[in-house]
């Protein structure tokens, strides 16, 4: 309405019919409602800016007050489903579903700071970082801020908090403290080093000096003598040749500095040139060198290493092996593993229980002459030991004295699949086909959207997940962060793949460890070279 000086109001303009003795008429009231409109007007306003801050902040709010004397949770924000896969409808109607998704090992703990954060009048706020199950059933980790209003007595009448996924940077606190075990167990290594250089190799040296003053000092030895020294000398240079590269490859190992590529390899071929290498050592002392193993057998290793796997097992066994003796070579998948068992069996001198403690721990450095009287360093086990544990295997070994030896170890399969995550399906045809002509011998395994590729990466990891950004459900952002999170030794290298891709985005891949982040339409010839890259690299847990 415009009023007589010019200015306009808002007016509320309620109307009622009055009929009496057959005549009608009207009632019209109006009421100046500008300042309710703009009250209204600056509410729907604040509402908004709450609704955009609640909607867009990783962290969930919620809060409880207190309704006929029992407090209830009436709020929480639309972050909580993002944190813990549930709605806030499904939270909101079962008042036990926060319970029920604590951690089985947490739940005790946490329920016991609540209570006496509730009970503690003197008390308004805490902090609790703890373990939930997701509805995926993957394990998120979360830090739940709590804030407590009191009345004058100290009775809880509201109450504020704050839950957060803290996950990533659990997993880097954990990261952390291994670095810092691992330091510790290298310098621990360092001095140990220092420790075998200074005794180990003053023998041999000590030795070689004897022998050599003893031939250039004496006169009128026999040649007899003068050979059985020179021998003597041979063995002991022989010896600390041998303890010497044992050593550089254990530090180099245990530094990083030795080179590590693993890729896919046929881990068969690898054993037949380690049998034509031992065959001479074999024939020379009359041992059997039996392989059982008829397929190609594809694992993910660096061909290097995993040779001198099987010479320093297959030598070992050679050394302990009395004339006459077998050796066999065997190999099985480990389906739940994810990877392949190998066995190298001999039908030795065995190994008492007390000394099968020793054999991988340089500590020990334990060695024993073998059949034939031969010497070693005592450093080979713990070699192959380092090499197996880098690669994500594990070793072991079965022995009974007197009838042989098992040492088993395993490696992790080689995937040949090929994960593509798009939720457009022209555009998953049409880089599968692309792929197929790069990686002829990969299958590709197609996912629509995130949770789907999950799925299957938790069923059969892949050997790359290649991933559109922007899809429904779960996007390639998340799903490149729960994979970062599954408990497993193998993580499959990440490919980005989309069409919205932005400088912004592209930095965030970076910051989770991503290194190929491309946008549609992609350039092939560094499409191909990414691909081929990632295939030679493992992620390990």
């Amino acid at each position: 309405m415009l009023r007589n000086d010019g200015s306009k109001i808002s007016i509320a303009n309620s109307i009622a019919k009055y009929d009496v003795d057959e005549d009608m008429f009207f009632v019209s009231v109006l009421r100046d409602i500008t300042e309710e409109k703009q009250q209204r007007e600056k509410l729907k306003i604040s509402e908004e800016r709450y609704r955009s801050i609640t909607e867009n902040i990783e962290e969930s709010l919620w809060f409880a007050e207190r309704k006929n004397g029992n407090l209830k949770v009436v709020l929480y924000t639309h972050a909580i489903e993002d944190i813990t896969g549930y709605s806030t409808d499904e939270f909101l109607n079962d008042d036990k579903l926060w319970i029920k998704i604590i951690h089985p090992d947490d739940t005790e703990t946490v329920l016991v700071k609540l209570k006496r954060l509730y009970e503690d009048k003197a008390r308004n706020s805490d902090v609790i970082e703890y373990r939930i199950i997701h509805k995926s059933g993957s394990i998120v980790w979360i830090e739940n801020k709590v804030n407590l209003i009191r009345d004058s007595k100290g009775e809880i009448q509201k109450i504020y908090g704050l839950v957060s996924d803290i996950s990533i940077h659990k997993k880097a606190e954990a990261e952390l403290r291994k670095s810092a075990e691992d330091l510790k167990i290298l310098n621990d290594a360092k001095d140990r080093f220092l420790s075998i250089i200074s005794h180990d190799l003053r023998t041999p040296f000590s030795s070689i000096l004897g022998f050599t003053d003893y031939l250039l000092s004496a006169k009128d030895v026999p040649e007899e003598k003068q050979q059985e020294y020179i021998r003597m000398i041979q063995s002991s240079s022989k010896s600390m040749l041998s303890l010497v590269n044992s050593l550089l490859d254990w530090t180099r190992i245990q530094t990083g500095r030795i080179k590590f590529e693993p890729e896919r390899i046929n881990a068969k071929s690898i054993l037949d040139k380690s049998l034509n290498m031992l065959s001479g050592a074999a024939l020379q002392k009359n041992v059997n060198l039996n392989s059982l193993i008829e397929n190609e057998v594809f694992v993910h290793a660096d061909a290097t290493l995993l040779l001198q796997v099987f010479n320093n097992l297959i030598s070992n066994a050679i050394k302990f092996t009395k004339p006459g003796g077998e050796i066999k070579i065997a190999a099985e998948p480990q389906v739940a593993k994810r990877a392949f068992e190998f066995r190298v069996i001999d039908d030795g001198v065995g190994i008492s229980e007390e000394n099968r403690d020793k054999l991988f721990n340089i500590d020990a450095k334990f060695t024993t002459p073998g059949t034939s009287g031969e010497k070693g360093s005592g450093l080979g086990l713990s070699l192959v030991h380092e090499i197996i544990l880098k690669h994500g295997g594990e070793i072991s070994v079965e022995s009974e004295p007197g009838k042989g030896s098992e040492f088993i170890f395993s490696i992790p399969v080689s995937s040949m699949n090929i994960l593509l995550v798009d939720d457009m399906k022209t555009d998953r045809l049409l880089y599968s086909k692309l792929i197929k002509n790069f990686l002829p011998g990969y299958n590709i395994v197609e996912a629509s959207e995130g949770e789907e590729a999950l799925e299957s990466i938790k069923i059969s990891p892949p050997a790359i997940v290649i991933t559109d950004h922007l899809m429904p459900k779960m996007n390639g952002y998340d799903l490149v962060k729960n994979i970062k999170m599954l408990e497993t030794k193998f993580k499959p290298p990440v490919i980005i793949l989309s069409s919205d891709v932005t400088e912004i985005v592209e930095e965030e891949y970076r910051e989770l460890g991503i290194e190929y982040v491309f946008q549609k339409p992609v350039n092939l010839k560094s499409f191909k070279e990414a691909l081929e890259k990632s295939l030679k690299k493992a992620i390990y847990n």
